[in-house]
């Protein structure tokens, strides 16, 4: 835990948007993108006091100086300080969903670290948004209510409040948008790697390795920008963190690969589809130093398009397995005193064995 805890101060808010349509209006694609795209265009339309930058030019602006370690990596583009996420009316099953007149249409913000500085602003776009009107036919929505959610903001800091104890578990991954953690990519060598023979699965290891390394361009970004100490950076270390991560077992795995609608832009034909895996793993294993890191970005999300909503998931702690406290072990031991009794000596060893079970249902 100790390398995660440099981490620790990578924070967000989340607020959560409702707006009501003023007549019958269709989105022909996924919410997010929708969403997404006119925002930015409402964006360009707002203007920051402190700089004069609008805010879509803000989003865009790269905030790491020459000298910074991530400063080659991330130039070319950067994870944005906003993510959209938690849409209503977001069926998977249909590609186009139609939303009556007054009927609410929500959606959730999130700033990341600094980026929160700027929530007034993306409030004016939200509502510049709703005033020039979205979907089919482009029909404007009124804006019914922002309000910050209780929990806000989160850290991960708050996640590693648990106790670190080293404990057998099975957790189950549920990803609620599609989740894709590498692509395909037009190689010369028509030689398929072990990843492309996987068919690009979301493994434990995938997920958490994801995970943190967007959690060390956020921290980078949005938190502490100036900071450039090389254990943040140490390859090295965080190899030796993310090791375990391949270790836990999985136990079952209900998933599906699913293409999304964009939508379409100028000029093209076809538009680049949202595609990712959704459904439910279930692993077995020692999960206990990651699952700050899991919990937290969360509702964040990994892999591609995490802006339009993409790469959600949540994590479930089922149960602990194959450990029993000196507390236990002293209940176990004066049960079988009691029962001594009424059980042959040869059956001490059996009823001793099956306690864990036991014990593990009744917590």
């Amino acid at each position: 835990m100790d390398y995660l805890e440099q981490y620790g101060p990578t924070y967000y808010h989340r607020f959560d948007i409702q707006m009501s349509a003023t007549g019958n209006v269709t989105l022909d694609a996924w919410p997010g993108a929708i969403v997404r795209n006119n925002l930015l265009y409402a964006a360009e339309q707002i203007r920051v006091q402190k700089n004069g930058r609008t805010l879509r030019e803000q989003i865009d602006t790269f905030p790491l100086t020459d000298d910074h370690p991530l400063y080659k990596e991330l130039k070319e583009g950067f994870p944005k300080g906003y993510v959209l996420t938690n849409f209503s009316q977001a069926d998977r099953s249909e590609p186009v969903v139609t939303i009556r007149k007054e009927e609410i249409f929500s959606f959730s913000l999130f700033l990341i670290g600094n980026f929160n500085e700027y929530r007034y602003y993306f409030f004016e776009a939200i509502r510049e948004m709703c005033e020039r009107g979205i979907g089919k036919p482009i029909t404007p929505f009124r804006l019914a209510d922002i309000t910050e959610n209780f929990q806000s903001p989160v850290s991960l800091s708050d996640f590693m409040q648990q106790e670190n104890e080293e404990k057998q578990s099975e957790i189950a991954i549920r990803f609620q948008t599609p989740v894709i953690l590498s692509r395909f990519k037009e190689k010369k060598n028509a030689q398929l790697s072990y990843q492309d023979k996987s068919n690009r699965f979301p493994s434990l290891y995938q997920l958490t390795r994801s995970a943190f390394s967007r959690l060390q361009k956020l921290h980078t970004l949005y938190v502490e920008p100036s900071a450039c100490s090389p254990l943040l950076f140490d390859e090295t270390l965080m190899e030796t963190f993310l090791e375990k991560a391949g270790r836990p077992l999985l136990k079952s795995a209900n998933i599906q690969y699913i293409n999304l609608p964009n939508t379409q832009k100028k000029g093209i034909k076809n538009e680049m589809p949202l595609a990712g895996y959704i459904g439910e793993q279930t692993y077995s294993g020692n999960f206990q130093q990651y699952l700050p890191l899991l919990k937290f970005m969360a509702e964040l999300g990994v892999g591609n398009e995490t802006v339009y909503g993409m790469g959600r998931y949540e994590v479930e702690e089922e149960f602990s397995t194959n450990r029993i406290d000196e507390n236990q072990k002293i209940e176990v031991e004066n049960e079988i005193e009691t029962l001594a009794g009424f059980i042959r000596p040869e059956e001490i060893d059996l009823y001793e064995d099956a306690q864990p079970n036991m014990l593990k249902l009744s917590q």
